[in-house]
C-alpha cells in the first residue's frame, strides 16, 4: 500500500490550513495601523537593511530554488512586514542550518527565520513571539502500527536532523533512544522509506511537503504529538527595537494576509509530482528500442493505475481516521477526569505516609523520602488544579463565606511555601502586613487557595536570591493585597490573557518549574465567586505585580475597583 502522498497530509488538511492564522494571531486583534515611536523611527533609519539567515534545506518554510534564490513561506512572510515596517529583509543562508546558526552567532546575521526557542539558545538571541504554529508527528512506514507517544518508539531506530530543537529535544527528554544524525528532512524521511531507519519526528507541514514534492509513497503518519512546534524569529541580543518592531507587525496582519501567505505553500498539487528521472529514462527507451517503449508505456500505466486504486483506498482510510481521532479527544476527557478522580485519593495516602516517614528523621531514606513527597505534592496540586477547574467550570464548586481575618492566614501561607522559597534563596518581605486585619467575608478554602497560587506563582517567576513583597491594607469596604516580585513582569498585552484557561505568558519560570496554565484562571474564577477581584498589571522595570481585593465581612458588598481606581499601599 501506498501512504504518504495522500495519507494523513490531508487527514490534518485542516489543522494545517487553520493553525498558521489561528495562531499567528496569538488572540490579538489586528492594529488598524501601525504607528512608530521616535526611538523605532530613529532604529529603522539607520537599519535600513536588515539581514536574515534562513535554513537552505527546509521547505516549506525556507529552501533554495534552482536559481540559488531563497524561498518559502518565510521568505514570503518577511516581505509583507519588511513592507509594513519599512525595512528590506535581505535573506540569505549558508551550506547548512548549523552552519547559519554559527554564521548568526558571529554577528553574520541580525535575524534567524523559523527558529524554535530553547534555554540553549536563548543565550544568545532574544525570541519573538510564536508567528507559526503546527502539531508534531512521528513518520514511519506503512507497515508499522500506529503509536501515540514518543515513548511508544522504544526499541526503534530514530533518525533526526542535525542542530534542529525537535531533535535536540527528543534526545534530551529520551536518552535512550538511538537517532542518528542527518543534515536535512529530505534525508531523514529517505532513510525511513529505503528502511535505514524506522521512525522521523517532526512538523507536519515540513514533513508533509518533503513527502509530496519527492514521491516518497510507503510512509504514514504513525502518532500526533501533544507537543507544537512553535516558529520564532531569533533576533540578535542587542537588537530588543527590531523584535519589539516585528512583533507588532506580525500581530497587524489580517486573516487574509496570512492565509495569502501560507495556502501556495502548504497545497502541493500531486499533478506537480513528477517523475523526471522515469521520464528521461522513457524517452532515453524510445530512441534506442521501439518495442521497449512499448513495454515501458505498459508497465508505467498500470503502476499509475495501482496509485490510484491506493489513493482512493486512502482517502476511505482518511475519513476513517478522521472519526477515530474524534473519538479519541472525547474519551481523552473522559479519561482525564477518570484519572483524575481515581488518582487524587491514592497519592493522598501516599504523601502522608511520606509525612510520617519524614517526621521520623529516617537516615539516608529521609532525603530520598523528601524527593518523594515532593513529586506527589506536585502531582497532588496538577490534579487538584484539574478537578477544580472542571468544577468551576461546570458549576460544581460549592462555596462557604464566613467572616476571616485575612492576615493570619496570609501568614499561614507564607509559613507553608517557605520550603520553596528557600530552595531559591528568595526572600518574603512581609514588613507591609499588619498583625491583624478586620475580616473578610470569604470561603477559607478557596481563599487558601488564592493565596497558595500568588505566592508560589511569584516565587515560580522569580530569580534567585531575590524579594517577593507583600502588602495588605483596609480601603473603601474591603481588603487588598498586593504581591510583587523581581521577575521578569507581564506584558501589557498579557495582563488579561494570563488569566485565560490554559493561557501562559512569553514570561518563563526561572527554576525550571512547570506551568499548566489553570493556576490563575482558577484563582480569578475562586476571587469572582466570593465578590473579590484579581488582576496583574505591567510596570516596567517593577517585575510583576498582582492585586487581589476581597470584602469586608458584615458589610453591603462594595464596588471592587480595579487597578485604575485603587492605587499601591504605602
Amino acid at each position: 500500500m501506498t501512504r504518504l502522498r495522500s495519507l494523513s497530509w490531508r487527514c490534518l488538511l485542516g489543522t494545517l490550513l487553520i493553525a498558521p492564522s489561528a495562531l499567528l494571531s496569538m488572540d490579538q486583534p489586528a492594529l488598524a495601523s501601525l504607528t512608530f515611536t521616535a526611538a523605532e523611527v530613529e532604529w529603522i533609519a539607520a537599519h535600513p537593511v536588515v539581514r536574515v539567515g534562513l535554513d537552505p534545506s527546509w521547505p516549506p518554510f525556507s529552501s533554495v530554488d534552482a536559481r540559488g534564490n531563497c524561498v518559502g513561506i518565510d521568505v514570503d512572510l518577511l516581505k509583507r512586514l519588511g513592507r509594513q515596517l519599512g525595512i528590506t529583509f535581505e535573506c540569505s543562508t549558508r551550506g547548512s542550518w548549523e552552519e547559519v546558526y554559527a554564521a548568526a552567532q558571529r554577528g553574520e546575521f541580525d535575524v534567524l527565520a523559523g527558529t524554535a526557542s530553547t534555554p540553549e539558545r536563548e543565550k544568545d538571541f532574544i525570541f519573538t513571539e510564536p508567528y507559526f504554529r503546527f502539531p508534531v508527528v512521528i513518520v514511519t512506514r506503512t507497515d508499522e502500527p500506529l503509536l501515540w507517544s514518543v515513548l511508544d518508539l522504544g526499541g526503534r531506530k530514530l533518525v533526526g536532523v542535525r542542530g534542529y530543537a525537535p531533535t535536540s529535544e527528543m534526545q534530551r527528554r529520551y536518552p535512550d533512544l538511538v537517532v542518528d544524525l542527518v543534515d536535512t528532512v529530505e534525508q531523514a524521511m529517505n532513510r525511513v522509506a529505503d528502511g535505514e531507519a524506522d521512525a522521523f519526528v517532526s512538523n507536519l507541514p515540513n514533513v508533509s511537503f518533503v513527502a509530496k514534492t519527492h514521491g516518497l509513497t510507503n510512509l504514514k503518519i504513525a502518532g500526533v504529538l501533544p507537543e507544537s512546534f512553535d516558529l520564532r524569529y531569533a533576533v540578535r541580543l542587542d537588537a530588543p527595537i527590531l523584535r519589539s518592531l516585528l512583533d507588532r507587525a506580525i500581530r497587524r496582519l489580517s486573516e487574509a494576509e496570512r492565509q495569502a501567505i501560507v495556502h501556495p505553500w502548504i497545497r502541493v498539487d500531486y499533478a506537480k509530482v513528477i517523475r523526471w528521472d522515469i521520464v528521461w529514462k522513457t524517452a532515453l527507451g524510445i530512441l534506442l528500442v521501439f518495442g521497449t517503449v512499448i513495454g515501458a508505456v505498459v508497465y508505467h500505466n498500470r503502476r499509475l493505475a495501482r496509485e490510484l486504486q491506493a489513493r482512493i483506498r486512502l482517502q476511505h482510510q482518511l475519513e476513517e481516521t478522521g472519526d477515530a481521532l474524534m473519538r479519541l479527544n472525547e474519551e481523552k476527557t473522559e479519561l482525564l477526569q477518570m484519572a483524575a478522580h481515581d488518582l487524587r485519593g491514592p497519592l493522598t495516602g501516599i504523601q502522608l505516609v511520606m509525612d510520617a516517614s519524614l517526621r521520623m528523621n529516617a537516615v539516608p531514606q529521609g532525603e530520598a523520602l523528601r524527593m518523594v513527597d515532593e513529586q506527589v505534592h506536585r502531582m497532588t496540586t496538577l490534579l487538584g488544579n484539574l478537578l477544580d477547574a472542571d468544577a468551576l467550570e461546570h458549576g460544581r464548586r460549592e462555596f462557604v463565606c464566613e467572616p476571616i481575618e485575612p492576615a493570619a492566614m496570609l501568614r499561614a501561607a507564607v509559613a507553608s511555601i517557605l520550603p520553596m522559597a528557600d530552595h531559591k534563596a528568595i526572600r518574603l518581605d512581609t514588613n507591609a502586613v499588619p498583625a491583624t486585619m478586620p475580616p473578610v467575608q470569604a470561603d477559607a478554602t478557596a481563599l487558601r487557595q488564592i493565596l497558595d497560587n500568588l505566592l508560589s506563582n511569584a516565587l515560580k517567576y522569580s530569580p534567585r536570591e531575590r524579594t517577593v513583597t507583600l502588602a495588605m491594607e483596609q480601603r473603601n469596604g474591603a481588603v487588598r493585597l498586593e504581591v510583587r516580585d523581581q521577575g521578569p513582569g507581564v506584558a501589557p498585552h498579557e495582563t488579561e490573557r494570563i488569566f485565560v484557561k490554559y493561557a501562559r505568558g512569553t514570561a518563563r519560570p526561572t527554576g525550571g518549574e512547570k506551568s499548566t496554565g489553570l493556576g490563575l484562571s482558577i484563582v480569578r474564577q475562586l476571587a469572582t465567586a466570593m465578590n473579590g477581584r484579581v488582576w496583574c498589571e505591567h510596570r516596567p522595570g517593577e517585575g510583576g505585580y498582582f492585586a487581589l481585593v476581597i470584602p469586608l465581612a458584615g458589610l453591603p458588598t462594595p464596588s471592587i475597583a480595579g487597578p485604575n481606581a485603587e492605587t499601591k499601599p504605602g
